[in-house]
């Protein structure tokens, strides 16, 4: 399933992204001296905070990152919501609108 499910985000992130409204693509490429191949991302999705709500997200480790304590707490006691919380958490992080940056 983790095979899955990363042969799906990395198929996902390789495509250009289209801004709404143009026929303009646009890929947005990591800068790294110590790699030879750019790997496109996805401008706006923090790609290491998704891949620890996906994996611990019901522990909140994602909200403690964000230095969000309060929230970061409320997740560890009730595991995520039960799940729920978390799966909207990485939802909205997938989505661009939770990030560290």
């Amino acid at each position: 399933m983790m095979v899955l499910l990363s042969l799906t985000a990395v198929t996902y992130a390789a495509f250009p992204v289209q801004t709404e409204g143009t026929n303009q693509t646009t890929i947005v490429t990591q800068e790294d001296s110590s790699s030879n191949a750019n790997t496109p991302f996805a401008r706006g999705v923090d790609w290491g905070l998704a891949v620890i709500c996906w994996l611990v997200g019901y522990l909140g480790i994602h909200r403690f990152m964000l230095g969000d304590k309060k929230n970061g707490i409320l997740m560890l006691l009730t595991l995520g919501g039960c799940g729920i919380w978390a799966l909207i958490d990485l939802i909205n992080i997938l989505s661009g609108k939770m990030s560290r940056f």
